[in-house]
């Protein structure tokens, strides 16, 4: 479907309210993979903004088997934006042979074909795979190629070989990190944002609507609707950084849910270690979440924020924490609860034992996302915990479901 016109001169940009999109991958991956494409395609689509210079990248987790892989194949086809790789490593970016000339036909480096394009990873655990010390390294260099410095290595015949200022997008799919991969990558900085998979119910008759078409109409149904999207947005825009965001001032009623967001991830990841506490500083997260929020309303026809656009950053900034914190945060958050949460009501959500419930609680209130209170029972008072003033859930915006 063509966009509509805004004027007999001049049509209106694209966006996803006039074509199909929405509506294919909904019956081909469920309500949950439309939850999961939104922010993919909008960290895609900030590479037509013309005031950013680093990498931005979001991950798919998931459980295997949930259709990760397949729902990034959506974006096969489309060359001149994308660049899919089965998986990739820090050494894929730059071989040590001798030549980064982009005529030398011997030359296999990743990172010059990159530029301008989004990297699509259909398996991307193993950037978390190995010892701690072989995860930080790998992401100390992804770090610095995805700031947009460029990446060098030495050569074989002891020189140097590598590439300055490429800027490129990244998405990719992995399995539920391990705690060890969270705390690798705080060590190195926040880069990276996180959309969960969402769960899904199983309990019906579900079977018909996955074998239905096979394998292989859902992945082109897919390819055929996000391929005709972005092929008229980016020739509407005129291509990578062509776009200048024309809302200069961000206005308090988007701006002030950002900050809260951006607050919450960085004090979820924090780390907590013999009563110490280190949490990171919110700019980073901050900037991240607001540029995808303005990736957000590009798809949607856009250069100014509104309260949706910012919806699209609550799924992320409720899965861009630990696994083991996510369930207790969200409950905490959930604006549509009244009550405390006890250290029974947590065991039973996280599925924990009472001791480790305990600790979950103790973990929110020395992070500060959670204020400790007295619940009176028929047993007497027991300690519980309520979200602190400063984290409660943005007024006006949609709570995700999980």
């Amino acid at each position: 479907m063509s966009p509509v016109t805004a004027t007999d001169e001049q049509p209106a940009p694209p966006a996803l309210a006039d074509y199909e999109l929405k509506q294919v991958i909904c019956e081909e991956f469920g309500k949950e993979g439309w939850s999961v494409m939104k922010p993919l395609l909008a960290t895609h689509a900030t590479l037509l903004l013309d005031d950013i210079e680093s990498s931005r990248a979001m991950m798919v987790e998931g459980q295997s088997g949930v259709g990760k892989t397949m729902l990034l194949k959506t974006f096969g086809d489309l060359n001149e934006q994308f660049c899919r790789r089965s998986d990739v490593t820090p050494a894929s970016f730059v071989s040590a042979g001798g030549s980064n000339s982009d005529n030398d036909s011997t030359n296999n480096d990743l990172l010059p074909l990159l530029e301008g394009r989004t990297l699509a990873v259909g398996d991307a655990q193993t950037l978390f795979a190995g010892s701690e010390r072989t995860v930080e390294s790998t992401w100390r260099k992804l770090a610095r190629i995805m700031d947009g410095d460029g990446y060098y290595r030495q050569t074989a015949t002891g020189g140097k070989v590598g590439y300055d200022d490429i800027r490129f997008n990244f998405i990719g799919a992995t399995t539920p990190l391990s705690p060890r991969a969270w705390k690798m990558m705080g060590n190195v900085g926040q880069r990276l944002l996180l959309v969960q998979w969402p769960d899904e119910d199983y309990d019906g008759d579900w079977l018909c609507s996955v074998v239905e078409g096979g394998e292989h109409q859902p992945i082109e149904r897919g390819r055929d609707a996000v391929q005709e999207f972005l092929q008229d947005l980016w020739n509407y825009h005129g291509g990578t950084e062509s776009v200048t965001w024309t809302d200069d001032s961000i206005r308090k009623n988007v701006r002030v849910p950002i900050q809260r967001l951006a607050r919450v991830v960085a004090h979820a990841r924090g780390s907590v270690h013999d009563g110490a506490v280190q949490i990171e500083a919110p700019k980073r997260i901050g900037k991240l979440l607001h540029d995808l929020a303005r990736g957000h309303a590009l798809i949607h026809g856009r250069t100014h924020l509104e309260l949706e656009d910012v919806e699209a950053c609550g799924r992320v900034a409720l899965s861009t924490m630990p696994a083991k914190r996510r369930g207790i945060v969200r409950a905490l958050l959930d604006p549509n609860r009244d009550d405390p949460l006890t250290a029974g009501d947590v065991e039973m959500i996280l599925d924990v034992s009472r001791p480790t419930a305990r600790n979950r609680i103790d973990e929110m209130v020395a992070l500060g996302i959670g204020d400790v209170v007295e619940e009176t029972g028929r047993g007497g008072t027991t300690k519980a915990v309520v979200v602190n003033a400063e984290f409660r859930w943005p007024d006006g915006i949609a709570f995700p479901d999980f």
